[in-house]
């Protein structure tokens, strides 16, 4: 029993230390945030700071004077009312009641309680106004709002008389020398001041969205030409075809036959599908056991055909006798419909991956099932496992699933020492508003450049060479064909979900999505406290395949343990944990052997179910 106390006591200290931690470092991102806005708007601060504390302080000594002026006509109509009565004199009156004028000490309080107020007004209103100029510089960014008339006629400078295609010509070469200056001195400046060029007012004159964004992967080191980078930016302004799309583009040209479907949720997103029904050299389709690929957070189904076809899974998979289906999930390229939503309304980003959990796997469960009249397999990678693990300890489209392998399981967070992932969380969780009003996370959007940019300063993060800082050292990335993901660009999520994402990692529990008002999660779920989702609900006898690396900085190997302390009561002959120890993040899915250390057992595996 004391051993038991003892234990629980540390238990209850450490989570006491943690909680006092997270706060702590809550208090330093609110303070540093504070001083940030600050010093970037500290003329606003402080006029407005001095003009309502002037106002309140006159305001506070106006009621007073107001106050003494109606003591003093009370007490002279007492002391006339006294006279008449009891024929007392001023002086004798006076004794007997003395209003006191205003000491020095009630004189003080009342200035510095007005002060106070006046500093509280002023402060306010210094936020607002900065809060209101960084929105309208964002929306101008955007192109959400238009320079007025008089603005662009302004900047029209005349230069003589000259033919319009040529001004226009001479223009454009103009735009291209400064970005290219302004590109070449970014690369020579470190990664930190890089980003303040990037996200200056004067070089976002110069240098366009589309170098921004090349500069952007060749701070990781996946650089790429203004050529590529404009193919990203006109792929993610149109609507995709059948014509642009994975199939046509990732699949079809090494030989594979390959579909383009569409899957609609409950609530009403329209999520793309692709189908590998056959490997080239298996014939016809047949009765071959489907599997699905379910892929992480900011990308798409294309991580599972970035390689070749010897290196990436859904070729591989294919090859040995198995119907491969890549889904998307809401918010990706190919998953941007819905039935009464557009990707421009607040509304469309306001999920998490609870809701991936809950509509998007069953939806395209039960799709690819109605598709084959079988039972399928689930493969996910990253928070692709989040979404199976939650699914499955809800009992969800169990009946539909035969088995569940999951790499880099990410089902407990608390414990990573991804110095990136850590910093962002705590930036999210600390200004957990200004996010949300995001609605959309747009990985080469202006908003998270910024916030790279605020990483990248933090210690600890070394952003010379960002994917080992954000996913561990990965030891055997293929990196021949990353300019095809360059090609096919980083995919949005809903800022909800990274904010999901970050309370996992600071609560270091795998909960429903924090509304962080009693309230309001009470108005969701029916109690104050988001539902957790309990891993030992998983059916005992349900077939699983966990797949982690020694040097993975997300899926750390402490967490992992604790997912697999969560399963220890699970059937032994339905568990199978595969440990690679020099394998960090991205090598489960981009890695050069990762056939012969990862996929192998995966498909010995699944053939044995």
């Amino acid at each position: 029993m004391q051993q038991l106390r003892s234990s629980g006591g540390l238990l209850f200290g450490s989570h006491l230390k943690r909680k006092a931690l997270n706060s702590w470092t809550a208090m330093q991102d609110t303070y540093f945030s504070t001083k940030d806005t600050f010093e970037r708007h500290k003329v606003v601060f402080t006029i407005g700071t001095s003009v309502a504390s002037v106002a309140t302080a006159w305001a506070g000594y106006s009621l007073r004077h107001l106050r003494d002026s109606k003591v003093d006509q009370r007490l002279e109509a007492i002391e006339n009312a006294m006279k008449n009565n009891y024929h007392l004199e001023h002086a004798e009156f006076k004794k007997l009641v003395d209003p006191e004028r205003s000491s020095v000490a009630a004189c003080i309080a009342t200035a510095g309680t007005t002060f106070v107020i006046g500093y509280g007004l002023g402060w306010r209103g210094g936020r607002w106004y900065a809060s209101k100029k960084f929105r309208k510089e964002q929306m101008k960014l955007s192109g959400q709002i238009k320079p007025k008339r008089w603005q662009l006629l302004r900047q029209i400078k005349p230069r003589g008389w000259q033919f319009q295609f040529l001004k226009k010509r001479l223009a454009r070469s103009r735009a291209h020398e400064n970005a290219a200056k302004t590109s070449e001195k970014m690369l020579k400046d470190g990664p930190t001041t890089r980003y303040q060029a990037v996200l200056s007012d004067s070089v976002m004159q110069s240098v366009d969205h589309d170098n921004a964004l090349e500069d952007f992967y060749k701070l990781i080191g996946m650089s790429g030409t203004s050529s590529r980078i404009q193919g990203i930016v006109s792929e993610l302004a149109s609507p995709p075809s059948a014509d642009d799309g994975i199939c046509k583009k990732m699949v079809e040209k090494y030989g594979y036959a390959c579909e383009e479907h569409t899957v609609t949720t409950k609530d009403g997103f329209i999520l793309g599908l692709q189908r590998i029904p056959k490997g080239r050299s298996s014939g016809t389709p047949g009765k071959k056991p489907p599997v699905l690929l379910q892929h992480g957070l900011l990308t798409d189904a294309i991580i599972w055909v970035l390689l070749s076809p010897e290196k990436s899974l859904a070729f591989i998979l294919a090859d040995n006798g198995f119907d491969v289906w890549l889904a998307n999930t809401r918010g990706t390229k190919s998953s941007r419909g819905h039935t009464s939503l557009s990707p421009e309304d607040p509304d469309f980003w306001d999920w998490s991956w609870d809701e991936l959990a809950a509509y998007d796997l069953p939806a395209v469960v039960q799709y690819v099932h109605d598709q084959t009249r079988q039972n399928v397999h689930f493969v996910g990678h990253s928070l692709g496992t989040i979404i199976a693990l939650a699914a499955l300890s809800k009992d969800q489209s169990l009946d539909m699933l035969r088995s569940a392998a999951l790499f880099c399981p990410t089902a407990y967070l608390g414990q990573m020492t991804s110095p990136v992932a850590k910093v962002a969380a705590d930036i999210f969780t600390a200004n957990a508003p200004y996010w949300l009003n995001l609605a959309e996370f747009e990985p080469t959007g202006i908003p998270a450049l910024k916030l790279l940019n605020q990483i990248c300063k933090a210690p600890g993060v070394n952003c010379s060479d960002l994917l080992s800082s954000f996913t561990g050292p990965n030891c055997c990335l293929d990196t021949s064909r990353l300019g095809a993901l360059l090609d096919h660009g980083p995919q949005s999520t809903a800022t909800k979900n990274l904010l999901h994402v970050a309370q996992m990692v600071k609560e270091g529990t795998i909960t429903m999505y924090d509304y962080s008002n009693g309230d309001e999660n009470k108005k969701h779920y029916g109690q104050p406290t988001p539902p957790v989702y309990d891993m030992a609900d998983i059916p005992k006898d349900f077939p699983l395949f966990l797949g982690h690396g020694g040097a993975d900085a997300l899926s750390d190997v402490q967490d992992v343990k604790l997912l697999l302390d969560s399963l220890k009561d699970h059937a032994k002959d339905k568990l199978v944990v595969l440990f690679i120890k020099n394998y960090a993040h991205s090598d489960f899915v981009a890695g050069e052997n990762a056939k012969q250390v990862a996929y192998d057992p995966l498909i010995a595996f699944l053939k044995a179910q």
